[in-house]
């Protein structure tokens, strides 16, 4: 069994725990990190990924979570190749690990469009700013703005992420679109508040832009490619790292 580790895609910091532990022990000391992920073994998939945001709230994706696991199984020799499947609530993802580079592609799923899909009362975020709404297994808004999106998202992040018109909470992105082929984004996550990238909010912002790929998002953490597969699933690539 492999030992537990810090890791952290684009600035995203994961405690990272393969074995039988509740999560509840790790949970009341998780400090300094944007959540814990918990593998295990899996039927349909080579491994299943469990995700704890910071306040202890289950989420359903967690693309930069991916990317961490992939390659820490990867280097633990717990996979026999550098392809492997790690399943989450929002399915099974499909990881490719680039040992050279510390790299790795995932698949996080097909995008769903619509406040329908993102648990949103539409009546009751009447007096919030426009915003498009993506599904990538979980909910996330898109703001987008012509100014520093740090800046927008310091001023609308606690009030949009703890707006009471969202039934599952929201994930808040503040995009700007830079060039037809990127974007520079700063997130407010629903459990964890600003954090320094987001995978799927990266994949939600490439949804919304309309643009074709590759499609390059930039955070403060860093920056992740998202491409379309041929099966509609968008396939997200960025680094992986040991603290």
């Amino acid at each position: 069994m492999m030992e537990d580790v810090i890791m952290h895609g684009t600035g995203n910091r994961f405690l990272i725990h393969c074995g039988d532990r509740a999560p509840a022990t790790f949970l009341k000391n998780l400090r300094g990190v944007d959540g814990l992920l918990v593998l295990s073994s899996d039927e349909e998939s080579d491994f299943y990924m469990q995700i704890f945001n910071a306040d202890g709230g289950e989420a359903q994706q967690c693309g930069n979570g991916l990317r961490c696991a992939a390659l820490h199984l990867y280097r633990s020799k717990l996979v026999p190749t550098s392809e492997l499947t790690i399943r989450t609530l929002a399915g099974i993802s499909k990881c490719t690990v680039f040992p050279d580079r510390n790299e790795v592609e995932v698949t996080i799923g097909t995008p769903e469009i619509g406040p329908t899909f993102c648990g949103v009362d539409q009546n009751a975020i009447a007096d919030l700013p426009e915003m498009h709404f993506v599904s990538m297994g979980n909910p996330n808004a898109i703001l987008w703005t012509e100014d520093d999106p740090v800046k927008v998202r310091q001023e609308y992040g606690p009030i949009v992420v703890g707006h009471d018109g969202f039934s599952e909470g929201i994930n808040l992105h503040v995009a700007r679109l830079d060039s037809p082929n990127h974007a520079t984004v700063a997130s407010w996550e629903r459990g964890v508040g600003s954090t320094l990238a987001s995978g799927t909010g990266g994949a939600s912002v490439f949804v919304s832009s309309k643009q074709p790929a590759p499609f390059v998002v930039s955070s403060k953490g860093g920056s992740l490619t998202y491409s379309y597969a041929d099966d509609g699933q968008i396939v997200m690539s960025g680094p992986a790292v040991y603290d």
